[in-house]
Protein backbone atom coordinates (compact mmCIF):
# COMPACT_ATOMS: atom_id res chain seq x y z
CA UNK A 1 0.00 0.00 0.00
CA UNK A 2 1.48 3.29 -1.24
CA UNK A 3 1.66 6.07 1.37
CA UNK A 4 -0.04 9.52 1.03
CA UNK A 5 2.03 11.90 -0.18
CA UNK A 6 3.70 14.10 2.37
CA UNK A 7 1.37 17.30 1.70
CA UNK A 8 -1.59 15.07 2.22
CA UNK A 9 -0.46 13.90 5.54
CA UNK A 10 0.57 17.33 6.50
CA UNK A 11 -3.02 18.81 6.07
CA UNK A 12 -4.37 15.98 7.76
CA UNK A 13 -2.13 16.56 10.62
CA UNK A 14 -2.74 20.25 10.42
CA UNK A 15 -6.58 19.80 10.27
CA UNK A 16 -6.81 17.20 13.25
CA UNK A 17 -4.43 19.79 15.62
CA UNK A 18 -7.22 22.88 14.77
CA UNK A 19 -9.52 20.73 15.21
CA UNK A 20 -8.50 19.65 18.73
CA UNK A 21 -7.46 23.47 19.40
CA UNK A 22 -11.18 24.31 18.45
CA UNK A 23 -12.76 21.68 20.52
CA UNK A 24 -10.85 22.66 23.23
CA UNK A 25 -11.91 26.55 23.21
CA UNK A 26 -15.46 25.59 22.12
CA UNK A 27 -16.20 22.82 24.50
CA UNK A 28 -16.95 24.11 28.20
CA UNK A 29 -14.77 27.17 27.02
CA UNK A 30 -15.72 30.57 26.76
CA UNK A 31 -14.71 31.32 23.52
CA UNK A 32 -15.56 30.38 19.90
CA UNK A 33 -12.86 29.82 17.78
CA UNK A 34 -12.59 29.99 13.70
CA UNK A 35 -9.31 29.49 11.49
CA UNK A 36 -8.59 30.30 8.03
CA UNK A 37 -5.92 28.64 5.68
CA UNK A 38 -4.78 30.15 2.22
CA UNK A 39 -2.45 28.18 0.07
CA UNK A 40 0.40 29.66 -0.36
CA UNK A 41 1.11 28.91 -4.18
CA UNK A 42 0.00 29.70 -7.43
CA UNK A 43 -1.33 26.00 -8.67
CA UNK A 44 -2.84 25.60 -5.42
CA UNK A 45 -5.49 27.71 -6.63
CA UNK A 46 -8.70 27.29 -8.57
CA UNK A 47 -10.73 30.34 -8.36
CA UNK A 48 -10.62 33.29 -11.11
CA UNK A 49 -11.54 36.81 -11.92
CA UNK A 50 -14.90 37.42 -13.20
CA UNK A 51 -14.43 37.42 -17.17
CA UNK A 52 -16.11 41.01 -17.72
CA UNK A 53 -14.17 42.72 -14.98
CA UNK A 54 -10.88 44.36 -15.91
CA UNK A 55 -8.23 45.72 -14.36
CA UNK A 56 -6.91 47.73 -17.77
CA UNK A 57 -5.16 50.89 -17.07
CA UNK A 58 -4.06 49.79 -13.42
CA UNK A 59 -0.74 49.20 -11.79
CA UNK A 60 0.59 47.55 -8.94
CA UNK A 61 3.57 48.57 -7.36
CA UNK A 62 5.03 46.07 -4.91
CA UNK A 63 7.67 47.77 -2.38
CA UNK A 64 10.45 46.86 -0.43
CA UNK A 65 12.87 44.02 0.05
CA UNK A 66 11.66 40.82 -1.74
CA UNK A 67 9.54 38.27 0.83
CA UNK A 68 12.11 34.99 -0.10
CA UNK A 69 10.59 32.26 2.30
CA UNK A 70 8.19 29.92 -0.10
CA UNK A 71 9.13 32.42 -2.50
CA UNK A 72 6.50 34.69 -0.84
CA UNK A 73 6.55 37.74 -3.46
CA UNK A 74 7.19 35.74 -6.34
CA UNK A 75 4.16 33.81 -6.12
CA UNK A 76 2.17 36.61 -5.15
CA UNK A 77 3.26 38.03 -8.57
CA UNK A 78 2.16 34.64 -10.17
CA UNK A 79 -1.07 35.57 -9.09
CA UNK A 80 -1.36 38.79 -9.68
CA UNK A 81 -0.29 38.01 -13.55
CA UNK A 82 -3.09 35.20 -13.53
CA UNK A 83 -5.78 37.27 -12.11
CA UNK A 84 -5.33 40.30 -13.66
CA UNK A 85 -3.71 39.87 -16.61
CA UNK A 86 -4.06 43.89 -18.18
CA UNK A 87 -2.74 45.31 -15.41
CA UNK A 88 1.04 46.35 -15.04
CA UNK A 89 3.29 44.62 -12.55
CA UNK A 90 6.02 46.80 -11.15
CA UNK A 91 8.47 45.47 -8.47
CA UNK A 92 10.29 48.45 -6.98
CA UNK A 93 12.86 47.49 -4.67
CA UNK A 94 16.89 47.98 -3.74
CA UNK A 95 19.80 47.67 -5.97
CA UNK A 96 21.81 45.15 -3.20
CA UNK A 97 18.30 42.50 -4.15
CA UNK A 98 19.35 38.93 -5.35
CA UNK A 99 20.20 38.86 -9.04
CA UNK A 100 18.63 35.13 -9.74
CA UNK A 101 15.63 36.01 -8.09
CA UNK A 102 15.08 39.28 -9.81
CA UNK A 103 15.64 37.62 -12.89
CA UNK A 104 12.43 35.05 -11.90
CA UNK A 105 10.54 37.47 -11.47
CA UNK A 106 11.23 39.84 -14.53
CA UNK A 107 10.58 36.47 -16.61
CA UNK A 108 6.97 36.75 -15.10
CA UNK A 109 6.72 40.22 -17.31
CA UNK A 110 7.49 42.38 -14.06
CA UNK A 111 8.87 45.25 -14.55
CA UNK A 112 11.43 45.86 -12.17
CA UNK A 113 12.88 49.08 -10.51
CA UNK A 114 15.95 49.22 -8.51
CA UNK A 115 16.60 52.11 -5.93
CA UNK A 116 19.49 53.14 -3.74
CA UNK A 117 18.42 53.18 -0.12
CA UNK A 118 18.07 56.36 1.34
CA UNK A 119 21.06 57.85 3.80
CA UNK A 120 18.62 58.39 6.42
CA UNK A 121 15.92 55.92 7.04
CA UNK A 122 13.11 58.06 8.43
CA UNK A 123 11.59 56.87 11.73
CA UNK A 124 9.98 53.46 11.44
CA UNK A 125 11.64 53.61 8.08
CA UNK A 126 9.31 55.96 6.40
CA UNK A 127 12.01 57.50 3.77
CA UNK A 128 13.01 53.57 2.93
CA UNK A 129 9.59 53.56 1.59
CA UNK A 130 8.74 57.17 0.27
CA UNK A 131 12.18 56.22 -2.03
CA UNK A 132 11.10 52.56 -2.95
CA UNK A 133 7.26 53.05 -3.41
CA UNK A 134 7.79 56.72 -4.96
CA UNK A 135 9.79 55.34 -7.60
CA UNK A 136 7.82 52.61 -8.42
CA UNK A 137 4.55 54.84 -8.77
CA UNK A 138 6.70 56.94 -10.76
CA UNK A 139 7.70 54.48 -12.87
CA UNK A 140 3.68 53.61 -13.38
CA UNK A 141 2.80 56.80 -14.30
CA UNK A 142 6.03 57.28 -16.71
CA UNK A 143 4.27 53.74 -18.31
CA UNK A 144 0.26 55.51 -17.97
CA UNK A 145 -1.02 53.72 -15.82
CA UNK A 146 -4.57 55.18 -14.61
CA UNK A 147 -4.58 53.65 -11.52
CA UNK A 148 -2.10 52.45 -8.57
CA UNK A 149 -1.60 50.17 -5.94
CA UNK A 150 1.18 50.05 -3.64
CA UNK A 151 1.66 47.50 -1.74
CA UNK A 152 4.09 45.36 -0.08
CA UNK A 153 6.40 42.53 -0.92
CA UNK A 154 5.32 40.37 2.67
CA UNK A 155 1.48 40.89 1.61
CA UNK A 156 -1.12 39.46 -0.91
CA UNK A 157 -4.87 40.09 -1.97
CA UNK A 158 -6.40 36.90 -2.53
CA UNK A 159 -9.51 38.52 -3.95
CA UNK A 160 -8.98 37.71 -7.72
CA UNK A 161 -11.47 40.98 -8.49
CA UNK A 162 -9.57 43.35 -6.20
CA UNK A 163 -8.59 45.85 -8.61
CA UNK A 164 -12.21 46.40 -10.19
CA UNK A 165 -13.49 46.12 -6.34
CA UNK A 166 -11.27 49.41 -5.73
CA UNK A 167 -11.98 51.21 -8.74
CA UNK A 168 -15.53 50.80 -8.15
CA UNK A 169 -15.11 52.09 -4.12
CA UNK A 170 -13.24 55.23 -5.74
CA UNK A 171 -15.81 56.00 -8.31
CA UNK A 172 -19.04 55.24 -5.83
CA UNK A 173 -17.60 58.14 -3.30
CA UNK A 174 -16.33 60.75 -4.80
CA UNK A 175 -14.10 63.16 -2.57
CA UNK A 176 -15.39 65.76 -0.19
CA UNK A 177 -14.56 68.55 1.43
CA UNK A 178 -12.97 72.46 0.59
CA UNK A 179 -12.88 73.84 -2.78
CA UNK A 180 -9.21 73.88 -3.13
CA UNK A 181 -8.99 69.71 -2.44
CA UNK A 182 -11.95 69.51 -4.89
CA UNK A 183 -9.66 70.89 -7.48
CA UNK A 184 -6.22 68.99 -6.63
CA UNK A 185 -7.58 65.20 -5.41
CA UNK A 186 -9.25 63.53 -7.94
CA UNK A 187 -10.38 60.10 -6.26
CA UNK A 188 -10.28 58.91 -2.80
CA UNK A 189 -6.67 57.09 -1.54
CA UNK A 190 -8.68 54.11 -0.05
CA UNK A 191 -6.25 52.24 2.63
CA UNK A 192 -6.37 48.31 2.33
CA UNK A 193 -5.83 46.04 5.10
CA UNK A 194 -4.30 46.71 8.36
CA UNK A 195 -3.50 49.58 9.78
CA UNK A 196 -5.87 52.46 9.74
CA UNK A 197 -6.86 53.80 13.09
CA UNK A 198 -9.78 55.46 14.40
CA UNK A 199 -7.89 57.68 17.64
CA UNK A 200 -4.94 58.46 16.07
CA UNK A 201 -5.06 61.36 13.54
CA UNK A 202 -4.18 60.77 10.11
CA UNK A 203 -3.26 57.48 10.35
CA UNK A 204 -4.07 56.01 6.99
CA UNK A 205 -2.41 52.51 6.60
CA UNK A 206 0.95 53.37 4.46
CA UNK A 207 1.21 49.41 3.07
CA UNK A 208 -1.47 48.88 0.72
CA UNK A 209 -2.86 52.11 -0.91
CA UNK A 210 -4.85 52.27 -3.89
CA UNK A 211 -5.78 55.79 -5.91
CA UNK A 212 -5.62 57.11 -9.46
CA UNK A 213 -1.83 57.38 -10.45
CA UNK A 214 -1.70 61.28 -9.58
CA UNK A 215 -2.96 61.29 -6.33
CA UNK A 216 -0.69 58.17 -5.67
CA UNK A 217 1.92 60.30 -7.07
CA UNK A 218 1.49 63.31 -4.95
CA UNK A 219 0.75 60.85 -1.98
CA UNK A 220 4.22 59.24 -2.51
CA UNK A 221 6.41 62.08 -3.33
CA UNK A 222 6.56 63.77 0.12
CA UNK A 223 9.60 65.48 1.80
CA UNK A 224 12.04 62.88 3.42
CA UNK A 225 13.06 63.30 6.41
CA UNK A 226 15.89 64.82 7.84
CA UNK A 227 18.68 63.43 10.82
CA UNK A 228 17.52 66.53 12.73
CA UNK A 229 14.57 65.28 13.06
CA UNK A 230 15.01 61.35 13.47
CA UNK A 231 17.46 62.41 16.60
CA UNK A 232 14.64 63.60 18.53
CA UNK A 233 12.69 60.29 18.62
CA UNK A 234 13.98 56.78 19.18
CA UNK A 235 13.70 54.66 16.39
CA UNK A 236 12.25 52.27 18.18
CA UNK A 237 9.10 52.07 17.02
CA UNK A 238 7.00 49.82 19.65
CA UNK A 239 9.05 52.36 21.89
CA UNK A 240 7.13 55.20 20.72
CA UNK A 241 3.94 53.59 20.44
CA UNK A 242 4.49 52.27 24.22
CA UNK A 243 5.63 55.85 26.18
CA UNK A 244 4.83 58.30 23.74
CA UNK A 245 1.37 60.40 23.43
CA UNK A 246 -0.54 59.91 20.47
CA UNK A 247 -0.91 64.05 19.93
CA UNK A 248 2.98 64.38 19.96
CA UNK A 249 4.39 61.09 18.04
CA UNK A 250 1.60 61.42 15.23
CA UNK A 251 2.86 64.70 13.57
CA UNK A 252 6.69 63.48 13.50
CA UNK A 253 7.36 59.71 14.18
CA UNK A 254 4.36 57.72 13.09
CA UNK A 255 4.87 56.80 9.09
CA UNK A 256 0.86 56.56 8.54
CA UNK A 257 0.03 60.21 9.91
CA UNK A 258 3.66 61.47 8.59
CA UNK A 259 2.37 60.58 4.67
CA UNK A 260 -1.42 61.21 4.70
CA UNK A 261 -1.05 64.43 6.49
CA UNK A 262 1.75 65.56 4.19
CA UNK A 263 -1.09 64.30 1.17
CA UNK A 264 -3.69 66.56 2.89
CA UNK A 265 -1.42 69.37 2.98
CA UNK A 266 -0.67 69.39 -0.27
CA UNK A 267 -4.05 68.94 -1.47
CA UNK A 268 -4.42 72.52 0.28
CA UNK A 269 -6.02 71.22 3.22
CA UNK A 270 -5.26 72.56 7.06
CA UNK A 271 -4.57 70.05 9.45
CA UNK A 272 -4.77 70.69 13.44
CA UNK A 273 -3.95 67.14 14.82
CA UNK A 274 -7.57 66.79 16.31
CA UNK A 275 -9.40 63.09 16.34
CA UNK A 276 -12.23 65.62 14.62
CA UNK A 277 -10.24 66.96 11.60
CA UNK A 278 -8.96 63.30 11.26
CA UNK A 279 -12.47 61.73 11.29
CA UNK A 280 -13.65 64.52 8.86
CA UNK A 281 -10.49 64.19 6.85
CA UNK A 282 -11.34 59.99 6.57
CA UNK A 283 -14.69 61.24 5.22
CA UNK A 284 -14.13 63.70 2.60
CA UNK A 285 -10.47 62.42 1.14
CA UNK A 286 -9.46 58.29 2.16
CA UNK A 287 -11.61 55.15 2.18
CA UNK A 288 -10.60 52.10 4.01
CA UNK A 289 -11.72 48.74 3.07
CA UNK A 290 -11.31 45.73 5.66
CA UNK A 291 -9.46 42.54 5.40
CA UNK A 292 -12.22 40.50 4.41
CA UNK A 293 -13.74 42.02 0.97
CA UNK A 294 -9.62 41.95 -0.37
CA UNK A 295 -8.96 38.83 1.43
CA UNK A 296 -5.91 40.30 2.87
CA UNK A 297 -2.99 38.22 4.10
CA UNK A 298 0.17 39.58 5.55
CA UNK A 299 2.73 37.34 6.62
CA UNK A 300 4.87 39.42 9.09
CA UNK A 301 1.32 39.83 11.05
CA UNK A 302 -1.25 37.11 10.35
CA UNK A 303 1.41 33.92 10.23
CA UNK A 304 1.80 34.10 13.86
CA UNK A 305 -1.39 35.88 15.52
CA UNK A 306 -3.70 34.08 13.08
CA UNK A 307 -5.83 37.47 13.51
CA UNK A 308 -7.93 38.49 10.42
CA UNK A 309 -8.40 41.37 11.75
CA UNK A 310 -7.03 43.27 14.95
CA UNK A 311 -10.03 42.82 16.95
CA UNK A 312 -10.61 42.42 20.88
CA UNK A 313 -13.88 41.52 22.63
CA UNK A 314 -12.84 42.82 26.11
CA UNK A 315 -11.26 46.09 25.52
CA UNK A 316 -10.67 49.19 23.13
CA UNK A 317 -7.94 50.35 23.19
CA UNK A 318 -5.86 53.48 20.87
CA UNK A 319 -4.96 51.00 18.12
CA UNK A 320 -8.55 50.42 17.19
CA UNK A 321 -8.73 49.64 13.14
CA UNK A 322 -11.10 52.28 11.73
CA UNK A 323 -13.33 49.56 9.70
CA UNK A 324 -15.15 49.78 6.48
CA UNK A 325 -18.27 49.89 8.64
CA UNK A 326 -17.33 52.66 10.88
CA UNK A 327 -16.43 54.85 7.57
CA UNK A 328 -19.33 54.34 6.13
CA UNK A 329 -21.16 55.64 9.16
CA UNK A 330 -18.86 58.79 8.69
CA UNK A 331 -19.14 59.17 5.48
CA UNK A 332 -22.86 58.93 5.53
CA UNK A 333 -23.33 60.95 9.10
CA UNK A 334 -24.79 58.08 10.95
CA UNK A 335 -21.48 58.61 12.95
CA UNK A 336 -21.42 62.23 13.61
CA UNK A 337 -18.21 63.80 13.05
CA UNK A 338 -18.59 66.08 16.50
CA UNK A 339 -18.67 62.61 17.70
CA UNK A 340 -14.69 62.34 17.68
CA UNK A 341 -14.57 65.30 20.70
CA UNK A 342 -15.57 62.00 23.40
CA UNK A 343 -11.94 60.77 22.52
CA UNK A 344 -10.39 64.03 21.99
CA UNK A 345 -8.66 62.53 25.92
CA UNK A 346 -6.85 59.72 23.92
CA UNK A 347 -4.10 62.38 22.04
CA UNK A 348 -2.95 62.31 25.68
CA UNK A 349 -2.27 59.05 25.92
CA UNK A 350 -0.42 55.68 24.50
CA UNK A 351 -1.32 53.53 21.38
CA UNK A 352 -2.01 50.99 23.92
CA UNK A 353 -3.98 52.20 26.54
CA UNK A 354 -7.00 51.26 26.94
CA UNK A 355 -10.30 54.00 25.59
CA UNK A 356 -12.75 54.73 28.42
CA UNK A 357 -16.12 54.28 27.27
CA UNK A 358 -17.81 57.80 26.48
Amino acid sequence: MSLPPKDSLRSRLANRLLRWVANAENTGGDYFTTFHRRPKRLGQIGTWPEPDCTSAGCAIVMQGPIATQDDFTLETLRLYRRNMPQAQLILSTWKDENAAILAKIADLGVQVVQSDKPQVPGLSNVNMQIVSAGAGVRHAVEQGASWVMKTRTDQRLYEPNVMPFLIGLADTFPITGTDAARGTQHKRIIGVGHGSLKFAPYHLTDQTVFGTAQDMLVYWTPPLQDSDLVSRWTSDREQIYHSESIGAASKDAVAESYLASHFLMRMGRKVDWTIEDSWRAYRDHFCVTDYGTTDFYWVKSQTYTRREMNKTYDHITNRQELSFLEWVLLHSGQLPIQSARRYGSALDKTFNDIVQKP
